[in-house]
């Protein structure tokens, strides 16, 4: 549990860092140049995912509280609409541009829909600490970004490639990638 929970603050205190310490960031850019950061940012952030998956597969399961009867339902109706808004995080899409932060909410609810169907402590320190840190992000970056910019374009083109891509990650996930990266095949 506790590389686990390592994992968890790796990846969390990685993508807080630009919103709560910006000029430190901005020192610490120009002082390891753009792609020195950029590598230092990706291998904490690949540590900690690393450190996750171990975590969570070396974990015992211990459950917590009792789960939802319609825990299932939620989740197969709400993960593919939080697949879709994270894959609409980037790109000239409407999902973007009425929702400002899609990748986050879809964050959020992929956090909460597993939050209704697994009741062990390792998915209260996962799912839990990333759906934290995505409600956390959202109000920050909207509270410094209010009114501070334009929305940004879309396009319909783009509208649909969001979509595809989520749902063609949601059939990969369900027939393949979750097994693989979780150890808990859902087909």
């Amino acid at each position: 549990m506790i590389l686990l929970t390592l994992g968890v603050l790796l990846f969390t205190l990685t993508h807080l860092y630009p919103c709560f310490a910006p000029d430190h960031r901005i020192r610490l850019r120009e002082r390891l140049g753009e792609h020195r950061y950029k590598g230092l940012f990706s291998l904490v952030l690949f540590i900690g995912i690393a450190c996750i998956i171990a975590g969570w597969r070396t974990s015992s399961p211990l459950p917590l509280y009792f789960l939802p009867a319609w825990g299932p339902t939620l989740m197969m109706a709400v993960m593919p609409i939080a697949l879709i808004l994270f894959c609409s995080g980037q790109g000239p899409n409407h999902l973007r541009r009425w929702l400002v932060h899609p990748q986050l909410l879809g964050t959020l609810l992929w956090a909460g829909a597993h939050l209704a169907v697994n009741s062990e402590a390792r998915s209260l320190v996962l799912f839990g600490g990333i759906g934290l840190w995505a409600l956390v992000s959202i109000v920050w970056i909207s509270v410094r970004d209010w009114q501070r910019y334009p929305r940004p374009v879309a396009n319909w083109y783009g509208t649909g490639l969001s979509v595809g891509a989520g749902l063609a990650l949601t059939a990969l996930l369900i027939f393949w990638g979750h097994g693989m990266l979780t150890g808990i095949p859902l087909y």
